[in-house]
């Protein structure tokens, strides 16, 4: 199957792609006390977030469990913006509000709209923000085709935008970039979705739901379980699994041995234009080395490498 990148007939230079993204939602917090509201919310420092930056954070129960993963950025002095899962957005929104309580800050479903943008323009930091007009461009970590991506946060539609068809949901995942969903809420901790080796998160900063449990695992090294990338070979069809299934794991050294449920999905995407679908997984390091992993129906997954290292690897590396 060949792949299709258009390109500009004048230059040879690839044309900018953009994609609807209607499975992500921005909300919106706004008051005097927005800022330090969400700060003592989440994971990461919004106290200190430049204007000109985003930040990736985990919300969390008191016990550590992820709720939600989102993009934050700040719009002056008394607005926050979050990027998180749709289908979430409304519990989501619920929940907050029961914290409120006497302070300054009200929280909604804002009707901005998300886009996924992949360009020549110059790869910045991740998490980079600048403004072009009304709309706000935040560097997405990872390329599409070899293509800077960023998200693209607008007031009004685009009509020559397109479906992503996955492609832009699996370079997510290629990226090593989890968003938690509704059916993968209360499942993960946020270093067991790798937030810690993106920068989502502040071990300096004060207090939030799930912190004690956060620290502890960070600084006792109790890490035994990570997010990796895998995908299928191409199928005919899509495999039909949801995030938050199971996946399982087949003995190499033991051909009748039963299949074991050995790790949990966090994301899927089905890359429409390869027919293969990409997955990110939770699961036990120490299992890696064990076998086949495979979904539900018996598809095989190819682990593949992701773009940060996993400390825990690399100190088993160093021991050898």
């Amino acid at each position: 199957m060949f792949k299709f990148i258009f390109r500009s007939a004048m230059t040879g230079i690839p044309a900018p792609l953009s994609f609807t993204l209607p499975d992500l939602c921005v909300l919106q917090f706004q008051g005097a006390d927005a800022v330090s509201f969400l700060h003592a919310q989440v994971s990461n420092d919004l106290e200190h977030l430049a204007a000109d930056r985003a930040c990736i954070a985990a919300y969390c129960t008191a016990k550590g469990r992820s709720l939600a993963t989102m993009v934050l950025w700040r719009e002056q002095n008394e607005t926050v913006f979050a990027l998180v899962r749709r289908d979430l957005s409304e519990a989501l929104i619920k929940r907050l509000r029961m914290f409120v309580l006497r302070s300054k800050v009200t929280i909604s479903l804002s009707e901005l709209l998300v886009y996924g943008v992949a360009d020549q323009s110059p790869t910045q930091a991740v998490w980079t923000l600048h403004r072009d007009g009304t709309d706000t461009l935040i560097q997405a970590p990872g390329e599409l085709d070899g293509l800077s991506r960023h998200w693209r946060i607008a007031a009004q539609q685009d009509a020559s935008v397109q479906a992503s068809e996955g492609r832009w949901e699996s370079a997510d995942i290629l990226a090593g970039l989890p968003w938690i969903g509704a059916a993968t809420q209360d499942l993960f901790i946020p270093q067991t979705l790798n937030l810690d080796l993106i920068d989502g998160i502040n071990f300096k900063k004060g207090c939030y739901p799930g912190q004690e449990v956060v620290a502890r695992s960070h600084y006792r090294g109790t890490i035994k379980r990570r997010m990796m990338t895998a995908r299928t070979a191409m199928l005919d069809t899509a495999p039909q699994v949801q995030e938050g299934s199971d996946v399982f794991l087949r003995s190499s050294t033991d051909a009748s041995a039963e299949l074991v449920a050995a790790a949990r999905i966090i994301n899927l995407a089905w890359q429409t234009e390869q027919q293969r679908c990409y997955v990110l997984m939770e699961v036990v390091l120490a299992d890696l080395e064990q076998g086949q992993f495979q979904l539900e129906q018996g598809q095989a997954l190819e682990l593949l490498p992701l773009p940060y290292a996993l400390p825990e690897l690399s100190s088993s590396d160093d021991t050898n």
